[in-house]
């Protein structure tokens, strides 16, 4: 996301509050990184966009990630620090659910799903003149026969379970009574991240669910250094911040498949420091292989390096 060079405050990342405008008003002509949003708001209506599109493709299980590290904590889930932080987190929700319905042009019944009965109440009455239904992964039936779309929104550790038989029973449902299957969208899940004492077969249970989404948005800040982005249809994409452009971003790579782990770890130091970043060189000039000494630093210092911006 391209960031603005002034003071950050809370109403930035306010769904309704405007771009903020760049210090750098330079007309640059067609670049990369103009694929990114310029707002919370305009990140939201890109995940909106592209997960109609994959709907109507096909892809009726679609996943999006909006992590802003203002409300993310990678291992945590959602952080509020500031005063209307948990009315601005959800309000995101809002956004996207309203923006998916315009961009589908759905006439039908649109179905949210929170994570736990007190946020569902608490929305239910703040937000009265929502134009789709609310209820909860704890409600004995969260969603209706008539529901044409599901929303999952942000789904945590507590209410996996939860949240895997729902997707399960709704699927099954469809395929007992030779229906066409449903969309379901799972908003910021946070299933498996970071929990402490989750059981390997526990992870794999979760890791081998969430396969059968397909990832339309996602957008994962690299700590102060630059973004990890994907829009369905398109490629996985890594930017890192220009130094002399602030608020621009270089595109380092395309791929296919998520980029993560070692393999991000390296294009990132490559990309901010140089090419052959933390090779060792000998004194002929030639790059020599790194120790096994060296080796077992540089990854301890790249899960150091990357366990505050990403949780793989």
């Amino acid at each position: 996301m391209a960031r603005a060079t002034t003071d950050e405050s809370a109403t930035q990342f306010d769904v309704n509050a405007a771009p903020v405008p760049l210090d750098n008003n330079e007309d640059l002509g067609p670049r990369d990184d103009d694929v990114l949003p310029n707002s919370l708001a305009d990140s939201i209506d890109q995940a909106a966009q592209a997960t109609a599109e994959a709907i109507q493709r096909g892809n009726m299980r679609c996943q999006v990630e909006l992590h802003l590290p203002e409300f993310w904590d990678p291992i945590s889930g959602p952080i509020f620090p500031n005063r209307g932080d948990q009315e601005r987190f959800w309000r995101m929700t809002r956004r996207f659910l309203e923006q998916l319905a315009i961009s589908l042009g759905s006439t039908g019944y649109i179905r949210a799903v929170y994570p736990d009965a007190g946020v569902a109440a608490m929305l239910s009455h703040q937000w009265a003149d929502r134009q789709f239904n609310i209820s909860s992964l704890n409600d004995r039936k969260p969603v209706d026969a008539d529901d044409d779309l599901v929303v999952i929104a942000c789904p945590d550790p507590p209410g996996a379970e939860e949240c895997m038989r729902l997707v399960r029973t709704m699927g099954q449902q469809a395929e007992t009574e030779g229906a066409l299957d449903r969309p379901i969208v799972l908003f910021n899940q946070r299933l498996s991240s970071g929990d402490v004492g989750l059981g390997l077969n526990s992870r794999r249970i979760r890791s081998q669910f969430l396969q059968n989404f397909t990832v339309t948005y996602s957008l994962r800040p690299i700590g102060e250094i630059g973004s990890v982005y994907r829009r369905y249809p398109e490629q996985w994409k890594v930017f890192v911040e220009e130094e002399k452009l602030p608020g621009r971003y270089r595109l380092i790579k395309e791929s296919a498949t998520r980029p993560q782990g070692e393999a991000l770890d390296f294009l990132i130091r490559e990309a901010v420091e140089g090419p052959g970043a933390g090779a060792e060189v000998g004194p002929d000039g030639e790059v020599k292989q790194p120790s096994l000494l060296s080796q077992l630093a540089r990854t301890v210092g790249s899960l150091s390096y990357f366990m505050k911006s990403l949780g793989n």
